[in-house]
């Protein structure tokens, strides 16, 4: 039943759940967590953020290790008439549940003079795994058109279910390198390059499809039965084929290399403006099957393009007073140059201009030891319909997160952060052809997305 599973694989591609583009991570410090604006940071986590901004540190080493606990909800209603549940006045409601309990970033640097060398690791893309327990839509939808098949054929079918279960987890890893130069007291610039090691893992079955077909000799009961037992009695070897058990045991697999430029410019004491450029990561993932469980779906060997979209980040903070810091953000995401659909035989036009990103933060120094931040991040979407469906979808959204910084000893500090961001609610109107009706579905998508960050920087130099 390939036109079951058709583009199961995506719900397991997680793609960004987090803060950034629609494919990028870009909340890789406990530091953004609590103040969602770091683009022009002079701290350890300029190691991703900034790297030329890292020639402001003092000499010595700087490390930090950092994890998040994120969480993310999924809601899809599906309007479809034929599905289990819906009435003309109640769509079927399915909930999708993405969870990342841990996902690191660590940093270290060494700064010396007018040159720091530094490496950083952190999920770059993806860093979840979904699981939507009552299935989907797009999934359930073929099933649910076995009703009015074999009514159709004379034989009154009202009930279907079937057992759908479909764990996928998407890793993008990045492991970065910089060198960075001060050229004067103003002007600082880095080089770098990301190694992005990619791995989508698929792993699942429908099976156990059944109806209820009214037939006097074979189900005079209308009781629920097997589906392919009833298509095989009935001489229907196609449909038998076709509800027969499926299973997918999948890998996704490759590699490429961001190529990263990085500027830092301080006109006057405490004014920091910083421009990072990351080039398109070229992305191409080799399928492998395990065990021929291929779901009708995959094919061993293919290969499918996951391209990584080139990105603007720029940043501004500046020191109001001794305690009290403001931070800026615009980072732009340059979609429109990146093949969404995932082959280079088929194109199809789903964005409409880049991805957006921008904020702005703010932390103020209670004492010398303890600090607290608060910061606001929002994006505009630059994807249309046909990027839209019940297994992925980006609709415009505020992420508000605050926390505090402590200086737990002479050379450690200890940052803690919350967020939660809020999306705007996406719709689609499709038609699903049955026969010879035109049928018009009604899709909502709806978001929530928190995290809790914990991290901790040790400063074996001076700042």
């Amino acid at each position: 039943m390939k036109k079951l599973l058709t583009l199961i694989a995506a719900i397991l591609i997680a793609g960004s759940i987090y803060a950034g583009g629609l494919v990028t991570n870009n909340n890789h410090s406990a530091l953004f967590t609590r103040m969602q604006n770091r683009n022009s940071s002079t701290l350890i986590d300029a190691t991703y953020f900034n790297p030329a901004g890292l020639t402001r540190l003092g000499n010595g080493l700087y490390v930090s290790l950092n994890n998040q606990t994120i969480g993310q909800t999924r809601t899809i209603t599906n309007d479809y008439m034929f599905l289990n549940g819906v009435s003309a006045s109640s769509p079927r409601e399915y909930e999708g549940k993405v969870s990342a309990p841990v996902y690191p970033a660590a940093y270290i640097a060494f700064k010396a003079g007018k040159l720091a060398i530094s490496a950083g690791f952190n999920p770059i893309g993806g860093g979840g795994g979904a699981t939507y327990d009552a299935g989907l839509p797009s999934i359930e939808m073929p099933i649910s058109e076995l009703k009015p098949l074999l009514t159709g054929m004379g034989l009154t079918t009202t009930q279907y279910a079937a057992d759908i279960a479909f764990e996928g987890r998407s890793i993008y890893f990045g492991y970065q390198a910089n060198i960075s130069y001060a050229i004067n007291d103003m002007i600082s610039a880095a080089i770098g390059a990301r190694l992005v090691t990619a791995k989508n893992t698929y792993n699942g079955h429908v099976s156990d499809i059944k109806i209820n077909p009214l037939h006097p000799q074979i189900n005079p009961t209308a009781a629920l039965i097997s589906a392919p037992q009833f298509f095989t009695t009935i001489n229907q070897p196609l449909y038998a084929a076709m509800t027969s058990d499926r299973e997918v045991d999948v890998q996704e697999t490759g590699k490429g290399i961001t190529p990263i430029l990085s500027l830092h410019v301080s006109p006057f004491e405490n004014l920091n403006i910083a421009v990072r450029y990351e080039f398109k990561t070229k992305l191409e993932l080799t399928t492998e099957v395990f065990n021929g469980k291929d779901g009708g779906l995959f094919d061993d060997g293919e290969k499918v393009i996951a391209d990584m979209p080139a990105m603007l980040a720029t940043g501004v903070d500046y020191k109001l007073m001794d305690r009290l810091m403001v931070a800026f953000t615009v980072n732009m995401y340059s979609d429109k140059k990146v093949d969404y659909d995932g082959s280079e035989t088929v194109n199809v036009d789903m964005i409409d201009k880049n991805f957006l990103e921008y904020g702005a933060g703010a932390e103020f120094g209670i004492t010398d030891n303890i600090r607290v931040s608060a910061g606001w991040l929002a994006t505009a979407t630059g994807v249309n319909e046909k990027y839209l469906s019940d297994i992925r979808y980006s609709t415009n959204t505020n992420t508000f997160g605050g926390g505090f910084g402590f200086r737990i000893a002479q050379l450690v500090d200890l940052n803690i952060g919350a967020q939660y961001t809020l999306y705007d609610e996406g719709s689609k109107s499709f038609t699903r052809t049955l026969g010879i009706n035109n049928i018009t579905v009604n899709e909502t998508y709806k978001k929530s997305t928190w995290a809790v960050g914990v991290g901790l920087d040790f400063y074996f130099g001076k700042k």
